[in-house]
């Protein structure tokens, strides 16, 4: 069986206004990390936390890279699966991070842009990743 080109595309490349909109919350994340008042009592935390906001802006990239230059469309599905587990790894490790933070003038406005962020990249994961699984098991069924 043949995959679908544009079916492939429409699944592995996130649209461009999604790209802005999780490009525009990870960039108030990052400034958010880098300059307000923000605090945690555990040594080291908040360098670890500044990291890990960093790899995930990393990982938002790679998920939503452009797969055209990848020849054939079943791995164009799985590199972006492949992303996408590194994607919801990186954003557990940054809620591991939130997690350790206890004080700071802008630790609830935080919290909330991050919960925004993470909900939005989770829902978005998990519809992404059904969707190309569904392909990969329906050329699965036909080649069997």
């Amino acid at each position: 069986m043949q995959f679908d080109e544009r079916e492939v595309k429409s699944w592995v490349q996130p649209t461009p206004q999604q790209l802005c909109h999780w490009r525009r919350h990870w960039n108030s994340l990052m400034d958010m990390a880098l300059w307000e008042d923000l605090k945690s009592s555990q040594l080291g935390a908040m360098g670890k936390f500044r990291k890990r906001v960093l790899d995930l802006g990393e990982k938002i990239r790679s998920y939503t890279a452009d797969r055209g230059w990848i020849p054939h469309p079943r791995e164009q599905i799985k590199n972006c699966l492949s992303s996408g587990l590194q994607l919801r790894e990186s954003l557990d490790k940054v809620q591991e991070s939130i997690a350790m933070l206890d004080g700071g003038e802008a630790l609830v406005p935080l919290r909330s842009l991050w919960d925004t962020l993470a909900e939005e990249l989770q829902t978005d994961l998990h519809q992404r990743e059904q969707a190309l699984v569904a392909m990969l098991d329906r050329q699965y069924k036909e080649e069997v």
